[in-house]
């Protein structure tokens, strides 16, 4: 039986003083999750973009329901696009990343297909789905978490996170990414859950060419998949489909 339950926290980010998103999450690498959330948003198309980010512990406004808020502050050029989308109306629970947005549309807003050559053993694929449980302490201990891990070629791996929701964790892992400045050309994303269309956007935004997931993915993640050129990949358990773009597995 786990001993402790996962931490779920709201995270406020407010962009250019406006208030923008409200994430709920488990409060870890809370600066990542913000810049992997901006730029899987199409907010910024980087970390340089962003003139100051500063994260504050609301508990000091003593107001009521607000004891564990966490709020970050953005700063990002007041131009181009980015500021329409800067509506303070939306709400994204655990459970589903697109919750309290009006359309998602926006979501694929200057996506573009994904461009890769590198090719990536099945034997490999494998291998990583098993080592996959190497990185989710927080799993181990509460049963209640999701993880995000970044593999090169080799199934060597680069970054790992987890959080109370896939689509954190994902966004966790890509502002890592960005903040290291690793190149997302040639690795491949494992995630401990299903892959869902926002999975898939914001996978193919950050030019990820692989994604694994260890359950069925949905439907409309396989028609992104497809349509921005991007491999997705079932590890479950007897299962090993691969449903677009398989010239990227080898013995296949």
């Amino acid at each position: 039986m786990p001993t402790d339950l996962i931490v779920e926290a709201p995270l406020q980010i407010i962009v250019n003083d406006q208030p923008h998103t409200l994430l709920m999450c488990t409060p870890h690498m809370v600066q990542e999750l913000t810049i992997g959330f901006l730029f899987t948003e199409g907010l910024i198309a980087g970390p340089g973009e962003i003139i100051n980010l500063d994260v504050r512990d609301a508990r000091a406004d003593r107001r009521e329901n607000q004891n564990d808020m966490i709020e970050v502050r953005v700063r990002v050029p007041s131009r181009g696009p980015a500021l329409t989308r800067i509506t303070g109306r939306r709400i994204s629970y655990s459970s589903c990343g697109i919750c309290g947005t009006e359309t998602y549309d926006h979501m694929k807003e200057g996506l573009g297909r994904v461009q890769s050559r590198t090719r990536f053993s099945m034997e490999m694929l494998r291998k990583v789905s098993t080592a996959l449980k190497a990185f989710q302490p927080l799993y181990r201990k509460t049963k209640g978490a999701h993880a995000a891990v970044l593999f090169d070629a080799e199934g060597g791996r680069i970054l790992h996170a987890e959080d109370m929701g896939r689509h954190n964790a994902l966004d966790k892992v890509i502002g890592a990414l960005l903040v290291q400045r690793i190149s997302p050309r040639d690795k491949v994303l494992v995630s401990s859950g299903r892959a869902s269309l926002e999975m898939i956007l914001k996978t193919a935004r950050i030019g990820i060419p692989v994604f694994a997931a260890m359950s069925r993915p949905t439907s409309r993640a396989v028609e992104a998949a497809k349509f921005y050129n991007l491999t997705l990949v079932d590890l479950a358990k007897d299962s090993n489909r691969i449903y677009s773009h398989a010239r990227r597995i080898e013995e296949f």
